[in-house]
C-alpha cells in the first residue's frame, strides 16, 4: 500500500509544478485554447477554416523554431531565466495582440508570442529528464496540465462568447501570469554529474546525440503525433456546432472531458515502466489515433462525436506522458526532449493548416483519412527510439555485477 501511495506521489513537487508551467501553462497554452481561437478568427476577422489554420501555424512555426534553436544548450543552458524572458515575452505579446485589428500585423506579433511560448516550452521539458524516473514526472506534469484543460475550456468558452478574439488575449495572457508563480522553481542548470551517476547512459555531444537514428525518429515521431492531433482538435469546436452543440453545451462537453482525462496520466504516472514502454507507447499512439477519427467523422452523429470527444484528453494525456518519458531516457541532458518538444510544435503549426486545406478540398472525411496516415506514420516512427532503449537497458543489465 505504502508503495502504491508513493509511486502517485511525485519525487519532486517543485520539479513538477515548474515544468508543467512552462511547457503546458506558456508553451502549449495555445494548443488547449485552439479550438476556441480557431472559431473566434474565424468569425471576427471573417477568414475561412483555412486562412484561420494557416494563422495558427505561423505562430506554432515560430513556437518550434525558438524550441529547436535552444534544444542543444539545454544540458547547459540557464533553464529557468529561459523560461521567465519566454513567458514575459509571450504575455507582451498576447496583450498586444488584443488590441491589434490588422491582420498582417496580428500575424507578426503572434509570432512574437510564438517566439516566447517556445522557450517555455523547450526549458520545460527539458527539466523532466532531470528526474530519476522521467515517465512518472511527465504523467505527473500532465495531470497538472489537464486541470489547467479544464479551466481553458469552461473559462475560455465564456469569454470567446462575451469578447470574441481580443477576450481570449486578454485571458491567455493572464493564465501565463499565473504560471510566473511556478516558474522560478526550476532549476537553472542540469545536474549532468549527478543523473550521469543514476544512469549508465553517458554523455554524448550535442551534434552527436541530437543527429542520432534514435534522436531523429524520436522527434519525427512527436512532429506527426501532435499534427494528427491537432488536425481534429482545431475543429473540434466547429465539428460540435454542426451536430447541434451550443457554444455553452460545447464548453461543458470539452471541460467534462478534461476532467475525464484525468485518468490518462495517472495511469502512466502510477504504472510508469512496469510494462515496459513499448506496449504503452504503441496502444497510446492507436487510441489517440481512433479518438481523433471519431470525433472527426462525427459530422453527422452527434453520439459518435460525443464518444470521440469524451476519449480525447485520456488518449493524448496518457499518449503525451509515455512520448515524452521515451524521449526524456534517450539523453538524460534533456537535449533530445527539448528538441522533440520543439517538433511538438511544428505538429502544431501544420496541424490546422493541413486539416484546413483537407476540409476545403473533401471535407471532414479527407481530413479523417489524413489522420489515419499520420497514426501510422507514428507507429513507425518510435519503433527505432523504443529498440535503443531496450538495447541500452540489455548493456546495462549485462553491465551490473551479479
Amino acid at each position: 500500500m505504502k508503495t502504491t501511495i508513493r509511486n502517485c506521489l511525485p519525487e519532486s513537487w517543485s520539479l513538477v509544478f515548474s515544468a508543467a508551467g512552462s511547457a503546458y501553462g506558456v508553451g502549449l497554452l495555445g494548443l488547449w485554447a485552439l479550438p476556441f481561437l480557431i472559431s473566434a478568427i474565424i468569425n471576427d476577422l471573417q477568414l475561412n477554416e483555412a486562412q484561420a489554420g494557416l494563422l495558427m501555424s505561423a505562430e506554432f512555426g515560430f513556437t518550434m523554431l525558438a524550441s529547436l534553436l535552444v534544444a542543444p544548450f539545454m544540458g547547459h543552458a540557464p533553464r529557468r531565466t529561459l523560461a521567465l524572458v519566454g513567458t514575459l515575452l509571450a504575455i507582451a505579446a498576447n496583450l498586444v495582440s488584443a488590441n491589434i485589428d490588422d491582420i498582417a500585423m496580428l500575424a507578426a506579433v503572434r509570432c512574437i508570442a510564438g517566439i516566447g511560448a517556445g522557450l517555455a516550452l523547450a526549458c520545460g521539458n527539458a527539466a523532466v529528464s532531470s528526474a530519476r524516473h522521467p515517465d512518472r514526472i511527465a504523467g505527473h506534469m500532465n495531470i497538472l496540465s489537464v486541470v489547467l484543460m479544464i479551466v481553458v475550456m469552461l473559462g475560455y468558452a465564456k469569454v470567446m462568447a462575451l469578447f470574441g478574439l481580443s477576450g481570449l488575449y486578454y485571458a491567455m495572457a493572464a493564465t501565463m501570469a499565473v504560471m510566473l508563480l511556478a516558474i522560478p522553481a526550476m532549476a537553472q542548470r542540469a545536474p549532468i554529474g549527478e543523473l550521469c551517476t543514476q544512469s549508465g547512459t553517458t554523455s554524448k555531444g550535442a551534434g552527436n546525440i541530437l543527429l542520432s537514428l534514435p534522436a531523429i525518429c524520436m522527434m519525427l515521431a512527436m512532429f506527426v503525433f501532435q499534427a494528427r492531433d491537432t488536425m481534429g482538435w482545431a475543429f473540434v469546436e466547429r465539428i460540435g456546432t454542426m451536430v447541434g452543440y451550443s457554444g455553452d453545451e460545447l464548453g461543458v462537453l470539452l471541460s467534462f472531458q478534461s476532467f475525464v482525462g484525468l485518468i490518462g496520466p495517472l495511469i502512466a504516472a502510477v504504472v510508469g515502466k512496469r510494462f515496459g514502454m513499448s506496449t504503452p507507447v504503441i496502444l497510446a499512439i492507436l487510441l489517440t489515433g481512433g479518438t481523433s477519427l471519431s470525433y472527426v467523422l462525427g459530422e453527422h452523429s452527434k453520439t459518435l462525436y460525443t464518444a470521440g470527444v469524451m476519449t480525447i484528453c485520456v488518449t493524448y494525456f496518457y499518449a503525451l506522458s509515455y512520448l515524452t518519458g521515451l524521449a526524456a531516457a534517450l539523453d538524460r541532458e534533456g537535449r533530445v526532449v527539448a528538441a522533440a518538444s520543439s517538433f511538438l510544435s511544428l505538429g502544431l503549426a501544420v496541424g490546422p493548416a493541413i486539416s484546413g486545406g483537407l476540409i476545403s478540398l473533401g471535407g471532414f472525411t479527407l481530413a479523417a483519412w489524413g489522420i489515419a496516415v499520420t497514426v501510422v506514420l507514428t507507429l513507425l516512427l518510435v519503433i527505432i527510439p523504443l529498440a535503443s532503449i531496450r538495447r541500452e537497458q540489455v548493456t546495462l543489465a549485462a553491465a551490473a555485477p551479479a
